[in-house]
Protein backbone atom coordinates (compact mmCIF):
# COMPACT_ATOMS: atom_id res chain seq x y z
CA UNK A 1 0.00 0.00 0.00
CA UNK A 2 0.98 3.34 -0.95
CA UNK A 3 0.23 5.68 1.22
CA UNK A 4 -0.58 8.48 -1.49
CA UNK A 5 -3.29 6.79 -1.36
CA UNK A 6 -4.23 6.50 2.60
CA UNK A 7 -3.37 9.38 3.95
CA UNK A 8 -3.78 10.08 7.51
CA UNK A 9 -3.82 13.28 9.61
CA UNK A 10 -7.59 15.14 8.97
CA UNK A 11 -10.58 15.64 11.56
CA UNK A 12 -13.35 13.02 10.76
CA UNK A 13 -16.94 15.01 10.26
CA UNK A 14 -18.04 12.89 12.45
CA UNK A 15 -15.91 12.75 15.35
CA UNK A 16 -18.12 14.34 17.99
CA UNK A 17 -20.17 11.02 17.87
CA UNK A 18 -18.14 9.72 19.97
CA UNK A 19 -14.64 9.89 22.28
CA UNK A 20 -11.94 6.90 23.30
CA UNK A 21 -12.96 5.33 26.43
CA UNK A 22 -9.56 3.94 27.22
CA UNK A 23 -6.87 6.81 28.57
CA UNK A 24 -3.22 5.82 27.65
CA UNK A 25 -1.78 6.77 31.15
CA UNK A 26 -4.97 4.85 32.66
CA UNK A 27 -3.05 2.66 35.68
CA UNK A 28 -5.91 -0.16 35.97
CA UNK A 29 -5.92 -3.61 34.22
CA UNK A 30 -8.02 -3.01 31.01
CA UNK A 31 -9.38 -6.33 29.54
CA UNK A 32 -11.21 -5.95 26.60
CA UNK A 33 -14.14 -7.58 27.80
CA UNK A 34 -16.64 -6.79 24.79
CA UNK A 35 -14.44 -5.03 22.42
CA UNK A 36 -15.12 -5.28 18.87
CA UNK A 37 -12.49 -5.51 16.04
CA UNK A 38 -12.90 -4.20 12.75
CA UNK A 39 -10.90 -4.35 9.79
CA UNK A 40 -11.98 -0.97 8.24
CA UNK A 41 -11.03 -0.07 4.05
CA UNK A 42 -11.13 2.67 3.66
CA UNK A 43 -13.18 4.24 0.11
CA UNK A 44 -10.48 7.06 -0.30
CA UNK A 45 -7.61 9.23 0.75
CA UNK A 46 -9.66 11.37 2.57
CA UNK A 47 -11.72 8.82 4.26
CA UNK A 48 -8.37 6.51 5.64
CA UNK A 49 -6.83 10.22 6.36
CA UNK A 50 -9.59 10.77 8.75
CA UNK A 51 -10.48 7.74 10.05
CA UNK A 52 -6.72 7.19 11.36
CA UNK A 53 -6.75 10.45 12.96
CA UNK A 54 -10.06 10.04 14.73
CA UNK A 55 -8.97 6.52 16.30
CA UNK A 56 -4.82 7.60 16.94
CA UNK A 57 -5.76 6.83 20.54
CA UNK A 58 -7.22 3.60 20.14
CA UNK A 59 -5.77 0.60 19.73
CA UNK A 60 -4.94 0.96 16.15
CA UNK A 61 -2.92 -0.72 13.26
CA UNK A 62 -2.38 0.12 9.69
CA UNK A 63 -1.95 -3.46 7.84
CA UNK A 64 -1.72 -3.33 3.89
CA UNK A 65 -4.52 -1.81 2.34
CA UNK A 66 -6.65 -1.58 5.21
CA UNK A 67 -6.55 -0.39 9.22
CA UNK A 68 -7.80 -2.03 11.99
CA UNK A 69 -9.34 -0.84 15.16
CA UNK A 70 -10.93 -2.16 18.36
CA UNK A 71 -14.07 -0.24 19.47
CA UNK A 72 -15.38 -0.34 23.26
CA UNK A 73 -18.72 -2.17 23.78
CA UNK A 74 -20.72 1.14 24.16
CA UNK A 75 -19.12 2.96 21.31
CA UNK A 76 -19.74 -0.05 18.51
CA UNK A 77 -23.13 1.48 17.82
CA UNK A 78 -21.56 4.96 17.68
CA UNK A 79 -19.05 3.09 15.17
CA UNK A 80 -21.50 1.85 13.02
CA UNK A 81 -23.06 4.69 12.55
CA UNK A 82 -20.36 5.96 10.73
CA UNK A 83 -20.86 4.18 7.45
CA UNK A 84 -17.97 2.62 6.92
CA UNK A 85 -16.32 -0.34 5.29
CA UNK A 86 -15.78 -2.26 8.15
CA UNK A 87 -15.51 -5.79 8.49
CA UNK A 88 -16.11 -7.65 12.21
CA UNK A 89 -13.68 -9.11 12.58
CA UNK A 90 -13.77 -10.07 16.42
CA UNK A 91 -16.71 -9.86 18.62
CA UNK A 92 -15.14 -10.10 22.38
CA UNK A 93 -11.26 -9.35 22.33
CA UNK A 94 -10.92 -9.56 25.83
CA UNK A 95 -12.80 -13.46 25.69
CA UNK A 96 -9.83 -13.49 22.64
CA UNK A 97 -6.62 -12.41 24.84
CA UNK A 98 -7.80 -14.78 27.39
CA UNK A 99 -8.46 -18.03 25.32
CA UNK A 100 -4.50 -17.48 24.50
CA UNK A 101 -3.28 -17.56 27.86
CA UNK A 102 -1.03 -20.69 28.22
CA UNK A 103 0.24 -20.96 31.55
CA UNK A 104 4.54 -20.99 30.83
CA UNK A 105 6.33 -24.57 30.73
CA UNK A 106 9.46 -23.12 31.27
CA UNK A 107 10.96 -25.37 35.19
CA UNK A 108 14.58 -23.77 35.09
CA UNK A 109 15.06 -25.52 38.56
CA UNK A 110 15.24 -28.94 36.00
CA UNK A 111 17.90 -27.02 34.01
CA UNK A 112 21.38 -28.24 34.46
CA UNK A 113 23.77 -25.39 34.07
CA UNK A 114 26.35 -25.47 31.23
CA UNK A 115 23.46 -26.76 29.19
CA UNK A 116 21.19 -25.46 26.58
CA UNK A 117 17.43 -24.86 28.07
CA UNK A 118 14.45 -26.93 27.20
CA UNK A 119 13.39 -26.37 23.78
CA UNK A 120 10.07 -26.51 25.42
CA UNK A 121 10.30 -22.85 26.17
CA UNK A 122 8.70 -22.22 22.70
CA UNK A 123 5.35 -24.10 23.63
CA UNK A 124 4.39 -20.64 25.47
CA UNK A 125 4.52 -17.29 26.31
CA UNK A 126 6.70 -16.05 29.58
CA UNK A 127 6.73 -13.41 32.34
CA UNK A 128 9.53 -10.56 32.01
CA UNK A 129 11.26 -12.28 34.79
CA UNK A 130 11.69 -15.79 33.29
CA UNK A 131 12.76 -14.14 30.01
CA UNK A 132 15.87 -12.85 32.00
CA UNK A 133 16.63 -16.03 33.55
CA UNK A 134 16.11 -18.00 30.17
CA UNK A 135 19.37 -15.39 28.29
CA UNK A 136 21.06 -15.94 31.53
CA UNK A 137 20.49 -19.73 31.29
CA UNK A 138 21.78 -19.21 27.64
CA UNK A 139 24.74 -17.58 28.54
CA UNK A 140 25.84 -19.94 31.17
CA UNK A 141 25.50 -22.55 28.54
CA UNK A 142 27.74 -20.88 26.16
CA UNK A 143 30.10 -19.15 28.41
CA UNK A 144 32.85 -17.87 26.50
CA UNK A 145 31.20 -17.22 23.34
CA UNK A 146 28.24 -15.25 24.45
CA UNK A 147 28.81 -12.38 26.81
CA UNK A 148 25.76 -10.22 29.19
CA UNK A 149 26.50 -6.77 29.01
CA UNK A 150 24.16 -3.14 30.27
CA UNK A 151 23.71 -0.65 27.34
CA UNK A 152 21.68 1.62 29.77
CA UNK A 153 18.26 2.07 32.00
CA UNK A 154 14.88 2.08 30.61
CA UNK A 155 12.46 5.07 32.28
CA UNK A 156 11.30 2.56 34.91
CA UNK A 157 15.11 2.21 35.54
CA UNK A 158 14.94 -1.68 34.13
CA UNK A 159 18.65 -2.82 32.89
CA UNK A 160 18.75 -3.04 28.84
CA UNK A 161 20.59 -5.72 28.12
CA UNK A 162 22.80 -6.06 24.81
CA UNK A 163 24.49 -9.36 24.12
CA UNK A 164 27.88 -10.17 22.04
CA UNK A 165 27.49 -13.79 20.31
CA UNK A 166 30.88 -14.72 18.53
CA UNK A 167 32.84 -17.65 17.12
CA UNK A 168 36.46 -18.40 17.78
CA UNK A 169 38.81 -15.61 17.08
CA UNK A 170 41.17 -17.29 15.94
CA UNK A 171 39.54 -18.43 12.83
CA UNK A 172 38.63 -14.66 11.71
CA UNK A 173 41.38 -13.75 9.09
CA UNK A 174 40.62 -9.77 8.73
CA UNK A 175 42.75 -7.28 10.31
CA UNK A 176 41.90 -7.97 14.21
CA UNK A 177 38.66 -8.72 16.45
CA UNK A 178 37.03 -5.77 15.97
CA UNK A 179 36.79 -5.68 12.40
CA UNK A 180 34.43 -8.55 11.94
CA UNK A 181 30.70 -7.72 10.24
CA UNK A 182 28.33 -7.13 12.54
CA UNK A 183 25.22 -8.72 12.89
CA UNK A 184 22.69 -6.50 15.31
CA UNK A 185 19.21 -7.39 15.96
CA UNK A 186 16.57 -5.58 18.37
CA UNK A 187 12.96 -6.70 19.56
CA UNK A 188 10.30 -6.43 21.59
CA UNK A 189 10.55 -2.68 20.83
CA UNK A 190 6.35 -2.42 20.88
CA UNK A 191 5.24 -3.88 24.00
CA UNK A 192 2.24 -6.05 22.57
CA UNK A 193 4.55 -7.80 19.96
CA UNK A 194 5.62 -10.48 21.72
CA UNK A 195 6.04 -13.12 19.24
CA UNK A 196 9.05 -11.07 18.21
CA UNK A 197 10.93 -11.64 21.52
CA UNK A 198 10.24 -15.15 21.13
CA UNK A 199 12.06 -14.91 17.23
CA UNK A 200 15.26 -13.45 18.56
CA UNK A 201 15.31 -16.46 21.06
CA UNK A 202 14.76 -18.77 18.98
CA UNK A 203 17.39 -17.24 16.43
CA UNK A 204 19.73 -16.94 19.45
CA UNK A 205 19.50 -21.00 20.82
CA UNK A 206 19.70 -22.07 17.43
CA UNK A 207 23.44 -20.46 16.56
CA UNK A 208 24.89 -21.81 19.97
CA UNK A 209 22.98 -24.53 19.36
CA UNK A 210 24.83 -25.23 15.76
CA UNK A 211 27.73 -24.28 16.89
CA UNK A 212 28.33 -26.92 19.88
CA UNK A 213 26.82 -29.26 17.57
CA UNK A 214 29.73 -28.16 14.87
CA UNK A 215 27.30 -27.60 12.26
CA UNK A 216 29.03 -26.34 9.28
CA UNK A 217 26.53 -23.31 8.48
CA UNK A 218 26.73 -21.87 11.99
CA UNK A 219 29.88 -22.66 12.71
CA UNK A 220 30.92 -20.38 9.23
CA UNK A 221 28.52 -17.36 10.78
CA UNK A 222 29.73 -17.02 13.93
CA UNK A 223 33.24 -17.72 13.49
CA UNK A 224 33.04 -14.88 10.56
CA UNK A 225 30.10 -12.37 12.21
CA UNK A 226 30.12 -10.97 15.27
CA UNK A 227 26.36 -10.97 16.30
CA UNK A 228 24.90 -8.24 19.05
CA UNK A 229 21.40 -9.05 19.98
CA UNK A 230 19.02 -7.11 22.18
CA UNK A 231 15.88 -8.73 23.42
CA UNK A 232 14.14 -5.74 25.14
CA UNK A 233 14.35 -2.35 23.29
CA UNK A 234 11.08 -1.86 25.37
CA UNK A 235 11.40 -3.80 29.02
CA UNK A 236 9.03 -1.32 30.74
CA UNK A 237 6.66 -1.38 28.24
CA UNK A 238 6.76 -5.31 28.07
CA UNK A 239 6.17 -5.72 31.20
CA UNK A 240 2.57 -3.40 31.47
CA UNK A 241 1.41 -5.73 28.72
CA UNK A 242 1.53 -8.82 31.44
CA UNK A 243 -0.24 -6.64 34.21
CA UNK A 244 -2.34 -3.82 32.67
CA UNK A 245 -2.41 -3.94 29.07
CA UNK A 246 -2.01 -6.37 27.10
CA UNK A 247 -1.97 -4.19 24.05
CA UNK A 248 0.22 -1.31 25.21
CA UNK A 249 2.57 -0.32 22.12
CA UNK A 250 4.75 2.62 24.21
CA UNK A 251 7.04 3.18 26.28
CA UNK A 252 5.64 4.23 29.89
CA UNK A 253 7.60 7.88 30.32
CA UNK A 254 5.03 10.01 31.21
CA UNK A 255 4.59 13.22 28.83
CA UNK A 256 2.55 15.85 30.80
CA UNK A 257 2.14 18.81 28.50
CA UNK A 258 -0.84 22.01 29.25
CA UNK A 259 -3.56 19.89 28.26
CA UNK A 260 -2.45 16.23 28.78
CA UNK A 261 -0.94 13.85 30.99
CA UNK A 262 -0.91 10.59 28.16
CA UNK A 263 2.07 8.71 29.00
CA UNK A 264 4.38 6.98 26.61
CA UNK A 265 6.03 6.91 23.31
CA UNK A 266 6.65 4.79 19.94
CA UNK A 267 9.94 4.48 20.69
CA UNK A 268 10.03 3.36 16.07
CA UNK A 269 9.02 7.04 15.64
CA UNK A 270 11.75 8.43 18.23
CA UNK A 271 15.14 7.93 16.48
CA UNK A 272 17.19 10.99 15.51
CA UNK A 273 16.83 10.36 11.25
CA UNK A 274 14.18 12.67 9.50
CA UNK A 275 12.01 12.19 13.10
CA UNK A 276 10.12 15.60 12.55
CA UNK A 277 10.12 15.06 8.37
CA UNK A 278 6.99 15.81 6.98
CA UNK A 279 5.83 13.30 4.11
CA UNK A 280 2.90 13.64 2.97
CA UNK A 281 0.52 11.80 5.24
CA UNK A 282 2.34 12.31 8.19
CA UNK A 283 4.75 9.78 9.71
CA UNK A 284 4.12 10.13 13.57
CA UNK A 285 2.23 12.06 15.32
CA UNK A 286 3.27 15.09 18.49
CA UNK A 287 -0.05 14.09 20.18
CA UNK A 288 1.70 12.72 23.29
CA UNK A 289 -1.56 10.50 23.36
CA UNK A 290 -1.20 8.96 19.61
CA UNK A 291 -0.18 5.57 19.41
CA UNK A 292 2.45 6.57 17.47
CA UNK A 293 3.66 10.00 19.45
CA UNK A 294 7.58 10.71 18.46
CA UNK A 295 8.41 12.42 21.90
CA UNK A 296 9.63 16.28 22.46
CA UNK A 297 12.77 16.02 20.94
CA UNK A 298 14.92 13.49 18.39
CA UNK A 299 16.23 10.43 20.71
CA UNK A 300 14.92 11.65 23.63
CA UNK A 301 13.80 8.32 25.03
CA UNK A 302 16.51 6.61 27.87
CA UNK A 303 15.57 3.56 25.86
CA UNK A 304 16.82 5.03 21.92
CA UNK A 305 19.40 6.63 24.03
CA UNK A 306 20.85 3.53 25.12
CA UNK A 307 20.56 1.68 21.64
CA UNK A 308 21.37 4.11 19.82
CA UNK A 309 24.90 4.66 22.01
CA UNK A 310 25.46 0.99 21.19
CA UNK A 311 24.82 1.16 17.37
CA UNK A 312 27.52 3.92 17.14
CA UNK A 313 29.73 2.34 18.40
CA UNK A 314 29.24 -0.84 16.76
CA UNK A 315 29.09 1.69 13.51
CA UNK A 316 33.09 2.82 14.28
CA UNK A 317 34.08 -0.86 14.03
CA UNK A 318 36.41 -2.08 11.07
CA UNK A 319 33.49 -3.66 9.06
CA UNK A 320 30.55 -1.79 10.54
CA UNK A 321 26.65 -3.47 10.56
CA UNK A 322 26.48 -5.61 7.65
CA UNK A 323 22.94 -6.06 8.58
CA UNK A 324 20.38 -5.15 11.15
CA UNK A 325 16.70 -5.97 11.60
CA UNK A 326 14.38 -4.56 13.85
CA UNK A 327 11.71 -7.02 14.69
CA UNK A 328 8.15 -6.34 14.83
CA UNK A 329 4.65 -7.77 13.99
CA UNK A 330 2.49 -8.06 11.98
CA UNK A 331 1.20 -8.64 8.68
CA UNK A 332 4.21 -10.38 7.01
CA UNK A 333 6.61 -7.64 5.61
CA UNK A 334 10.25 -6.94 5.19
CA UNK A 335 10.73 -3.09 4.67
CA UNK A 336 13.32 -1.38 3.77
CA UNK A 337 14.24 2.62 3.49
CA UNK A 338 12.59 4.98 3.75
CA UNK A 339 9.83 5.09 5.70
CA UNK A 340 9.56 8.74 5.94
CA UNK A 341 10.04 9.47 1.61
CA UNK A 342 9.86 7.65 -0.91
CA UNK A 343 11.83 10.66 -3.10
CA UNK A 344 14.54 10.05 -2.48
CA UNK A 345 14.83 6.37 -2.46
CA UNK A 346 18.10 4.73 -0.77
CA UNK A 347 21.24 4.18 -3.93
CA UNK A 348 21.58 0.18 -2.48
CA UNK A 349 18.32 -0.29 -2.53
CA UNK A 350 18.07 -2.83 -5.40
CA UNK A 351 20.52 -4.86 -3.61
CA UNK A 352 18.52 -4.73 -0.51
CA UNK A 353 15.45 -5.59 -2.21
CA UNK A 354 17.75 -8.57 -3.43
CA UNK A 355 18.50 -10.06 -0.17
CA UNK A 356 15.02 -9.21 1.18
CA UNK A 357 13.40 -11.21 -1.36
CA UNK A 358 15.58 -14.01 -1.07
CA UNK A 359 14.94 -14.15 2.49
CA UNK A 360 11.35 -14.10 1.57
CA UNK A 361 11.51 -16.71 -0.21
CA UNK A 362 13.39 -19.06 2.27
CA UNK A 363 11.07 -18.06 4.79
CA UNK A 364 7.99 -19.49 2.52
CA UNK A 365 10.33 -22.56 1.51
CA UNK A 366 10.03 -23.33 5.43
CA UNK A 367 6.60 -22.64 5.89
CA UNK A 368 3.92 -24.92 6.85
CA UNK A 369 1.43 -22.81 6.26
CA UNK A 370 1.92 -20.93 3.08
CA UNK A 371 3.40 -18.38 4.52
CA UNK A 372 4.12 -15.55 2.20
CA UNK A 373 5.72 -12.26 2.92
CA UNK A 374 5.81 -8.62 0.79
CA UNK A 375 8.65 -6.79 1.05
CA UNK A 376 10.22 -3.42 -0.75
CA UNK A 377 10.83 -0.07 0.76
CA UNK A 378 8.26 0.85 3.81
CA UNK A 379 6.87 3.98 1.84
CA UNK A 380 5.60 1.81 -0.58
CA UNK A 381 4.66 -1.06 0.92
CA UNK A 382 3.07 0.17 4.29
CA UNK A 383 2.74 3.59 5.42
CA UNK A 384 5.13 6.37 6.03
CA UNK A 385 6.66 6.48 9.38
CA UNK A 386 9.25 9.26 10.54
CA UNK A 387 11.94 8.37 12.92
CA UNK A 388 11.81 4.47 12.45
CA UNK A 389 15.09 2.07 13.34
CA UNK A 390 15.92 1.40 9.78
CA UNK A 391 15.78 4.38 7.91
CA UNK A 392 18.53 5.50 10.98
CA UNK A 393 20.73 2.45 10.90
CA UNK A 394 20.68 2.91 6.86
CA UNK A 395 21.17 6.69 6.97
CA UNK A 396 23.26 7.37 10.25
CA UNK A 397 24.76 4.56 11.32
CA UNK A 398 25.50 3.06 7.70
CA UNK A 399 24.32 -0.92 8.18
CA UNK A 400 24.15 -2.09 4.55
CA UNK A 401 21.31 -3.99 5.04
CA UNK A 402 18.62 -2.12 7.27
CA UNK A 403 15.12 -3.78 7.76
CA UNK A 404 12.15 -4.01 10.17
CA UNK A 405 10.40 -7.25 10.13
CA UNK A 406 7.10 -7.33 10.67
CA UNK A 407 6.34 -11.26 11.65
CA UNK A 408 3.11 -13.20 11.46
CA UNK A 409 -0.19 -13.12 11.27
CA UNK A 410 -0.64 -11.38 7.81
CA UNK A 411 -3.82 -9.63 9.49
CA UNK A 412 -6.07 -9.92 12.53
CA UNK A 413 -7.87 -13.52 11.43
CA UNK A 414 -4.64 -14.87 12.49
CA UNK A 415 -4.62 -12.74 16.13
CA UNK A 416 -2.97 -9.66 15.29
CA UNK A 417 -0.74 -8.74 17.99
CA UNK A 418 -2.07 -11.70 20.39
CA UNK A 419 -0.39 -14.40 18.21
CA UNK A 420 -1.48 -18.01 19.63
CA UNK A 421 1.27 -19.46 21.58
CA UNK A 422 0.90 -22.62 19.61
CA UNK A 423 1.65 -20.39 16.16
CA UNK A 424 5.09 -19.71 18.33
CA UNK A 425 6.96 -22.55 16.71
CA UNK A 426 5.99 -22.36 12.84
CA UNK A 427 7.33 -18.74 13.07
CA UNK A 428 10.55 -19.02 14.74
CA UNK A 429 11.59 -22.07 12.80
CA UNK A 430 10.52 -20.05 9.47
CA UNK A 431 12.30 -16.82 10.77
CA UNK A 432 15.71 -19.11 11.25
CA UNK A 433 15.45 -20.27 7.64
CA UNK A 434 15.09 -16.26 6.65
CA UNK A 435 18.08 -16.26 8.56
CA UNK A 436 20.42 -18.91 7.42
CA UNK A 437 19.71 -17.84 3.91
CA UNK A 438 20.26 -13.99 4.54
CA UNK A 439 23.63 -14.73 6.45
CA UNK A 440 25.60 -16.79 3.90
CA UNK A 441 23.37 -14.35 1.22
CA UNK A 442 24.99 -10.51 2.50
CA UNK A 443 28.85 -12.67 3.26
CA UNK A 444 30.69 -10.63 0.83
CA UNK A 445 28.30 -7.19 1.06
Amino acid sequence: MKLTKLAFFAPLAVASLFQPSISVSRAAEINYDGYHVYSVTPSSAQEAHDIAKRFSAYNTHPVRDTLSVAIPPHEVESFVALGLKARLVNADLGRYIRSTDKSSLYKRELHKRGELPELSWFDTYHPYADHLQYWDDLVHAFPRNLKKFSIGKSYENRTIYAFHLHGDEKKWHGKGKDDKPIILWHATVHAREWISTMVIEYLTYQLIDGYKRDDANVTAFLDYYDFYLVPFHNPDGFSYTQTNDRLWRKNRQPRPTSNSTCIGTDLNRNWKFEWDAEPPSGGSTPDPCGQTYRGLAPGDTPENKALDGLSAKLSKKGAGIRSFIDFHSYSQLILTPYGYSCDPLPESLPRMLEVAGGTARAIEGASTRNSTYKFGPGCQILYFSTGNSRDHHYGVHGANHSWTLELSPTDLAGGGFVLPPEQIWPVVKEQWAGQLWLLNDVWED
